[in-house]
């Protein structure tokens, strides 16, 4: 499952301001008001989402289990139900990151990236990726397994 693209459903369900959403409450957003994926496949999609840990369940209504507070869906959001459904290929190791961050609820994506610039502009010899390792790290978010990537991507050992 495309996790990004499911945080994004989510969030749009999660608007409007309850303790917990039913299926009908992802039906009616995400089918007859946004009309993003078919009725037939949201059940599919909550299956997954609770799979995936995304949401749980509480009291026989879904809650999200990430913040939804910083999650952005741009007006031109769209879902190929295919794409949404499928396991992607790795994503690049700056993308996953910049998941991190957003999932977390500290900052979101955008935050993440002006973070890492800043601190990128007064360093000569850092790359992107260390300096985003450096933003998620003071922001108290778990990197040991961007590190490690890292570590093992450029050659470097302990």
């Amino acid at each position: 499952m495309n996790k990004d693209m499911a945080r994004k459903l989510i969030a749009l369900v999660a608007m409007k301001k309850a303790s917990g959403y039913t299926s009908s409450d992802f039906i009616n957003t995400l089918s007859f008001k946004r009309a993003l994926i078919p009725p037939d496949t949201v059940e599919r999609f909550i299956e997954s989402s609770l799979n995936e840990k995304l949401i749980v369940e509480k009291e026989g209504k879904y809650v999200p289990n990430f913040s939804t507070e910083g999650v952005i869906v741009p007006l031109d959001f769209s879902v190929d139900v295919d794409e949404l459904f499928s396991e992607a290929a790795e994503k690049p190791l700056v993308d996953r990151m910049l998941e991190a961050a957003s999932a977390s609820g500290k900052m979101t994506k955008k935050e993440a990236i002006i973070k890492a610039r800043d601190l990128l502009s007064g360093m000569q010899f850092i790359d992107f990726e260390t300096a985003m390792v450096t933003v998620l790290s003071d922001a108290g978010i778990d990197i040991s397994s961007f590190v490690a990537e890292k570590e093992n991507n450029s050659g470097y050992s302990q």
